[in-house]
């Protein structure tokens, strides 16, 4: 008897491996595949936005690419440009946000001669309602917005770009990839889109990063990619920026809580001469994309004049 009950406990222990291996694999897939999904979501999917134009935007264009739209304004300059300053700022807004939150910036830079263009990035605000590809896509649009501005009359110049986090990278890999785009201004942005993954997933769980493994990691990445339709290595502003002609500036807070600060430290010393890191002290994540450090040296970066001047 005691062989039998040997061998039905060896079965019952194997029968209770085999459930939980099961139920580990089932939930390690579930949890994937949502997490990955939510890496990529359109961001204005299921909400309801304002389609009023403010009355000082010159131009409201709806400029296509393939199947995307994207849902731009334009802002004319308001008096003679700056000398050292570029022609027009392209503002970009960071993620899950919209270009009408931005458009107090393009005031600013129209008040003071230099055009501004505003547009909601894909899978924000007023366009298309696709997956977001982390600079991927975002750049190849962003260079028809420009195209599309051109063919309404404007005569661009030098180009810069600014943008905050999400709109930061993207704005990285424009200016590395676009000659018209000259200068650009990025705050608190990730060095890519792989480097970004494993962060996201420290802020949002907290006391339990420990535990998620680098296969976890890469699979989110995989699968967020191919949902999206991108290369994961085609969204990253370290390796872009590496071959900008361009300047640009990296703001970024040492304390920053959501993307690293040695993210900048990398992309600065992948860009050398070319770059300038803004060190900011005591801001997390939110409080760095809005101090007066930050207005003060991106105005002077883009028009070659200080705020005071306004």
């Amino acid at each position: 008897m005691a062989p039998r009950r040997r061998l039905r406990a060896w079965k019952v222990l194997l029968a209770l491996l085999l459930t939980l291996g099961v139920a580990g694999f089932v939930a390690y897939y579930f949890a994937t595949e949502k997490l990955a999904g939510d890496l990529v979501k359109p961001r204005n999917a299921g909400r309801d936005f304002d389609t009023s134009v403010p009355d000082d935007v010159s131009r409201h264009l709806r400029v296509e690419r393939g199947d995307v739209v994207l849902d731009t304004w334009v802002i004319e300059p308001r008096k003679e440009r700056p000398p050292e300053s570029v022609d027009w700022v392209l503002v970009l807004h960071g993620v899950s946000d919209q270009k009408r939150t931005m458009v107090g910036l393009g005031r600013r830079f129209a008040n003071h001669g230099v055009g501004a263009i505003l547009v909601d990035l894909r899978g924000h605000g007023l366009s298309s309602e696709v997956p977001i590809t982390y600079g991927a896509e975002e750049v190849p649009d962003l260079s028809a917005v420009l195209d599309a501005v051109t063919a309404e009359g404007y005569s661009l110049g030098e180009v810069g770009v600014y943008g905050p986090s999400y709109g930061g990278a993207v704005g990285i890999q424009l200016g590395a990839t676009d000659p018209r785009v000259t200068r650009a201004v990025s705050v608190a942005s990730f060095a890519s889109f792989r480097r970004n993954v494993r962060p996201h997933l420290e802020a949002h769980t907290k006391d339990w990063s420990w535990i998620i493994p680098g296969f976890f990691v890469d699979s989110m990445i995989r699968i967020a990619s191919m949902r999206a339709g991108f290369d994961p290595d085609d969204a990253s502003p370290e390796a872009d920026i590496a071959h900008t002609n361009g300047r640009h500036l990296l703001v970024h807070s040492r304390d920053d809580e959501i993307v690293p600060y040695q993210q900048a430290v990398d992309m600065k010393d992948a860009c050398g001469e070319r770059c300038e890191l803004l060190t900011l002290e005591g801001m997390d994540h939110l409080g760095s994309l809005s101090n007066q450090p930050l207005r003060e040296r991106l105005h002077t970066f883009l028009t070659g004049e200080p705020l005071s001047s306004l």
